[in-house]
């Protein structure tokens, strides 16, 4: 009951990967899908039940193959990265219909950040932490208004040049800017992938795709961050990470730093589907996860050392 329908789950990941919707959502639980086959090996080696210990013993290697490349991604920090200059950046899927933007204004005050990327963020969600002051010192920004999850922020301490608003289908999917920091220019990409359920999966891979040709333009420092609705158990994310992005939160060995849902009253987040991401001359020296009231994604905050 256990083995065989994970077996058959562990082999469509293998043959097919992302090929139905419902694989995609199989495979963003895939740090924990597995873990039922893991005590049904033991049983059985202590009931010396021979082939459910192989069945199960197949599934615990493949659940062990499939995770390895995100817990190996761990890597030190660059020696420059202590005494080079930073910048904090705060990420959130806000979630269009958020009622509590005090209760964001209240998060990123603590956070204190110098740039600030927020998906479904409406205008009315804007003008309402507007209202807070939060963003008073950030008063570089690009909204793109709308009033579905495409809304997006993104606000700055420094001049955001370059601008540029990426859409597919008339769905606004990227927002790009150079950041100028004093003697430094960062390309920021702020990214909101569609949901690949409902039909969505097709426009999901095209969104990654897309994102994966901005990333590749130009040289120089690049910094990622938004909501992928992807994981490190999808092809199309693990395509971005081929092509040399680094994912902040497992380079500081912490995969499992969940981050949707946050919003389910007795299951903690399971899936991690909100990134930021660098290339180039950067190193994240630190990350986290924030609370995120009234979303179903905990924020993310980054400190970003410009090397």
């Amino acid at each position: 009951m256990v083995v065989v329908p994970l077996l058959a789950v562990a082999l469509a990941r293998v043959v097919a990967w992302d090929a139905r919707s419902t694989l995609v959502g199989l495979n963003a639980l895939t740090p924990f899908l597995y873990l039922p086959a893991w005590p049904v090996a033991v049983g059985a080696g202590l009931g010396r039940r021979w082939p459910l210990l192989a069945a199960a013993l197949v599934v615990v290697v493949a659940h062990l193959a499939f995770v390895a490349p995100e817990l190996a991604a761990r890597e030190a920090l660059p020696a420059a990265a202590a005494s080079a200059p930073t910048m904090r950046l705060y990420d959130a899927n806000v979630l269009v219909g958020n009622q509590d933007a005090a209760g964001y204004a209240a998060e990123m005050a603590r956070a204190r950040p110098d740039v600030v990327v927020l998906q479904e963020a409406t205008p009315a969600f804007v003008a309402a932490l507007d209202a807070t002051g939060v963003l008073a010192e950030l008063p570089n920004r690009i909204t793109v208004p709308r009033t579905d999850p495409s809304a997006a922020l993104v606000a700055s301490r420094w001049a955001l040049t370059d601008q540029e608003v990426v859409s597919i289908r008339g769905r606004p999917v990227l927002v790009t800017a150079t950041i100028d920091y004093p003697d430094h220019s960062v390309r920021l990409l702020a990214f909101h992938a569609v949901a690949p359920v409902g039909g969505g999966r097709q426009e999901w891979i095209d969104d990654l795709a897309r994102l994966g040709r901005a990333v590749g333009v130009g040289v120089g420092p690049v910094l990622v961050s938004g909501d992928f609705n992807a994981t490190w158990g999808h092809r199309a994310f693990r395509r971005l990470l081929d092509a040399g992005l680094v994912d902040a939160v497992a380079a500081r060995g912490r995969p499992y730093q969940m981050t949707w849902p946050r919003d389910r009253r007795f299951v903690p987040p399971l899936t991690r589907i909100d990134h930021v991401l660098t290339r180039g001359p950067l190193a994240v020296t630190s990350i986290r996860t924030g609370d995120g009231r009234g979303s179903d994604h905990r924020p993310l905050v980054a400190d970003v050392a410009l090397l």
